[in-house]
């Protein structure tokens, strides 16, 4: 599997419960110059779905090593293992990967942890990284996702961030309505993903008055909840 094809199973992970509320199923097609996920046709409603990640940061470093050490784990052990796919919640005991450690080093022990966890009649460990691991079948999906969770208090959402986040999305809109080839997409969706690390309450969050976009529907998404804020 090349970046390009993780880039776009991450990307439906991330959006996953918005297209199945909409009941569509992803087009897996990846194309240059079009939105991050197409959706079929259905009644001449093509959608285009683009995706943008909410982050202040914190834990950036570590959390890119830790979701790409899933994405291994997933593709080289899980989906191998076996002919079922799974949506994956796992808490984590720390999120921190300390800096300057050997990658290898991390992934054995992640590897051994998950290992641990969810194959039968292993022996106790001191887990590191790992305090629980969830898997649900889910026969949707080509491959299975991650769903990372953590016990956490939610902090006030970063008002100034998240309307970033959705203006630095405006320009490519603009770009994708011009393409001759996205002239069957009718609706045009944003999907701002808030990793659960970033401990962001947006619930009950709403636009504020007087802020325009040019996308059809906005939806604030987390790996548990959805809000529609337009």
């Amino acid at each position: 599997m090349n970046n390009k094809e993780i880039k776009h199973r991450d990307e439906l992970g991330k959006a996953y419960h918005i297209i199945s509320e909409l009941g569509y199923m992803p087009d897996e097609s990846m194309c240059d110059d079009r939105p991050d996920i197409v959706l079929p046709s259905k009644m001449d409603r093509r959608i285009g779905i683009e995706i943008v990640t909410y982050s202040t940061h914190r834990y950036e470093e570590s959390e890119n090593v830790l979701y790409e050490i899933f994405n291994e784990y997933i593709e080289e052990r899980l989906d191998k293992r076996s002919e079922e796919r799974y949506e994956i919640g796992v808490m984590f005991t720390n999120l921190e990967v300390p800096f300057g450690i050997n990658y290898k080093k991390v992934k054995e022990q992640i590897f051994d942890e998950i290992d641990n966890l969810l194959l039968p009649n292993r022996p106790a460990m001191n887990r590191q990284y790992i305090e629980s691991v969830t898997t649900w079948e889910n026969a949707g999906v080509e491959h299975s996702f991650l769903t990372c969770d953590t016990v956490v208090e939610y902090d006030d959402l970063d008002e100034k961030i998240l309307l970033d986040c959705i203006n630095r999305k405006e320009n490519k809109l603009k770009d994708y309505k011009v393409l001759e080839k996205n002239c069957t997409i009718k609706e045009y969706y944003l999907v701002v993903f808030f990793p659960i690390n970033e401990h962001a309450e947006m619930r009950e969050y709403t636009l504020p008055k007087g802020f325009t976009t040019g996308y059809d529907r906005i939806y604030l998404v987390d790996p548990f909840y959805s809000n529609q804020i337009k």
